[in-house]
């Protein structure tokens, strides 16, 4: 299973504790699930969706909060099974799209024209949680924390991506909207807005996954940015040595090196023994031992003697 339908999962176990949180939950699967049609014989509300537990859960809330019988019906291909929630009577449509509050009081399914957001429904956190709940069931999904971060609620309807965005501006979270082919998508990237969804929707499991999982990311990354560090100055550290040791070999040929000083020729054998130390482990075998910048300063004097003879 995807991490999305995980976070469903979870949604779908929760249970709303007063029927006007079921209605919003239902009010947010409708508004990014549910297509309206109409034709001669009237109109037609379909609600498509490759999950039987989000079918069973939109039947369920039409059925007993609403007290509209519906109808679930499946659709087998050869690479998916397809299942369809329908209403086909305008005045059970008129009935639902009032009772989720979709249609305001004094208005008829023939009026519809667009989903949109009913904030005076919405009256507290909780009933708007679980508006969010039933958009993510419907229209949501989000990536998986083992890749970058994007939670995104994805509609044929612009006006309701926007009434999206105003209510998370409500949690202080600001979305951003960006068009998709023919969809409008409303979008997170930052991994702390994404675990306060998350939190929002009430799949706690997922959130602790994915803590888990970005601090094992963070940790991965820190740890191959200190290797890749610790190469660099190694290789750094060897190229110096290399060079060095180039240098006292030259004056070694040309008799240079004997008439040097002695703290220069002592420090001189050492690098060509030990070409894979560092200044320090160097300094330490020197007698007596000597700091990185006295071995350092010593190194440097015997390449600008060597490249004074061309």
């Amino acid at each position: 299973m995807s991490f999305s339908t995980d976070v469903k999962s979870e949604i779908i176990k929760n249970t709303d504790k007063t029927k006007k949180m079921r209605i919003a939950k239902l009010m947010g699967m409708l508004c990014f699930g549910a297509k309206i049609s109409g034709s001669d014989q009237g109109f037609h509300l379909r609600f498509a969706t490759e999950n039987p537990k989000i079918a069973r859960l939109l039947y369920t809330l039409i059925k007993n909060d609403c007290e509209i019988k519906t109808s679930i019906r499946v659709l087998r291909g050869r690479k998916s099974v397809v299942y369809f929630v329908s209403l086909d009577d305008d005045l059970e449509i008129n009935d639902l799209f009032h009772t989720t509050s979709i249609l305001k009081r004094g208005q008829d399914i023939e009026e519809f024209e667009n989903y949109r957001i009913n904030f005076d429904f919405l009256s507290d956190s909780s009933v708007q949680k679980s508006f969010i709940q039933g958009a993510f069931l419907a229209g949501g999904s989000v990536i998986s924390p083992q890749k970058n971060c994007h939670l995104e609620f994805c509609s044929t309807s612009r006006k309701l991506c926007e009434d999206m965005q105003v209510l998370f501006k409500s949690f202080d979270l600001n979305a951003k909207i960006a068009m998709r082919k023919s969809n409008y998508v409303v979008y997170f990237k930052s991994s702390a807005d994404v675990t306060d969804i998350l939190s929002i929707l009430g799949a706690y499991d997922s959130l602790m996954e994915y803590h888990n999982v970005k601090i094992m990311k963070e940790m991965r990354n820190s740890i191959n940015r200190k290797m890749n560090c610790d190469a660099a100055n190694m290789t750094k550290t060897l190229d110096a040595a290399f060079k060095q040791a180039e240098a006292i070999e030259k004056l070694k040929k040309l008799g240079v090196l004997d008439k040097l000083s002695d703290s220069l020729r002592e420090v001189a054998e050492l690098r060509l023994r030990h070409k894979e130390l560092g200044l320090k482990e160097l300094g330490e075998m020197m007698n007596p031992p000597i700091g990185k910048s006295g071995v350092n300063h010593r190194l440097r004097k015997l390449v600008e003697e060597a490249e004074k003879y061309k």
